[in-house]
């Protein structure tokens, strides 16, 4: 049983150990070694917002105990769930200024009892959390049936939850339970063939979500504006624009925000403005996840949202 409430738990199919060489300061390599992955750049976000996070993700081998051991450096706490095959791993190089792969260990493949103890470390953790995150699978880590499983055991237990994946696993947890707040993209919705170039297929496949049980959704945008809708309301919102450095992790960022208004009570507007500037303060940097407080603070009183129209399904 988890021994401390956590403001949110994150379901992590995938936690990576990441290796990125860098050029210093003094023509010597910089090499950095840091957790990554959807899940723990969402969590990192959710610590720079001033709240505790949880992250739940199976561990195993050299690169499990790296991640392990590492992770207390990044305030995060961490429930690791033992297993056989070593933990994903990739080596990038960055010393021209561009991110190239040079190495990376793909996810090992869980037997069913594995699968079974991260099942149930999650939903240990989750309904002791004031929110939930359920991230998307990796390498198709979990079945769809795992993710209608969350679903359903969450909406029996009154879990809230925000949602940053698509597709099969999207649909699979709706059919078991609603979802709180969803955080999806264009590309994502384009990708399941929800959308093709206009305006009106987005609101259509919102629509959609919404009759599924989705209570908010926001779909970011790259640099376009995103689009949230909850209620009746139709809302686009621009934060300010900034010099980007690596636009990797903004979408991350944006949900961790999401879980954190949710978790605070704000309003759907006050979580929107706060999840667009985090979004925003992430790209202005190197790494994911990462962005000064007092700065996403400054930028969300300054997007601007317009209210597109009353929706009528």
């Amino acid at each position: 049983m988890p021994q401390d409430r956590h403001t949110v738990c994150i379901f992590a199919p995938a936690l990576f150990v990441t290796v990125t060489i860098e050029k210093g300061d003094d023509d010597r390599d910089d090499i950095h070694i840091h957790p990554g992955g959807q899940g723990f750049w969402i969590a990192r976000m959710v610590r720079h917002l001033g709240e505790s996070a949880v992250l739940c993700a199976p561990l195993g081998g050299e690169t499990g105990r790296v991640a392990q051991a590492i992770m207390p450096d990044w305030g995060i706490d961490l429930a690791p769930i033992p297993i056989a095959g070593s933990s994903p791993a990739y080596v990038h190089d960055r010393r021209t200024g561009e991110r190239h792969p040079v190495a990376e260990r793909a996810c090992p493949i869980l037997d069913r009892h594995e699968l079974d103890d991260v099942y149930a470390s999650f939903l240990d953790h989750a309904l002791a959390a004031d929110v939930c995150v359920i991230t998307g699978r990796a390498d198709k880590l979990f079945s769809a049936e795992t993710y209608r499983r969350f679903g359903s055991d969450l909406a029996a237990n009154g879990v809230r939850v925000v949602g940053d994946f698509h597709g099969a696993e999207l649909h699979a947890f709706l059919d078991g339970g609603p979802i709180d707040v969803l955080k999806v993209s264009d590309e994502d919705l384009t990708q399941d063939g929800e959308i093709e170039h206009t305006d009106e297929d987005l609101a259509g496949a919102i629509a959609r979500l919404r009759a599924r049980g989705v209570e908010t959704v926001i779909v970011s945008r790259g640099a376009r504006p995103a689009v949230a809708r909850f209620d009746h309301v139709m809302i686009t919102a621009r934060p300010p624009e900034l010099k980007e450095v690596d636009h990797r992790g903004a979408g991350d960022s944006m949900t961790a925000a999401l879980a954190v208004g949710l978790a605070r009570g704000m309003l759907p507007e006050e979580m929107l403005r706060l999840a667009c500037a985090a979004g925003a303060a992430n790209v202005a940097r190197h790494g994911l996840g990462n962005a000064s407080v007092d700065l996403i603070a400054q930028l969300a009183d300054r997007v601007e949202l317009i209210r597109v129209a009353e929706a009528v399904s």
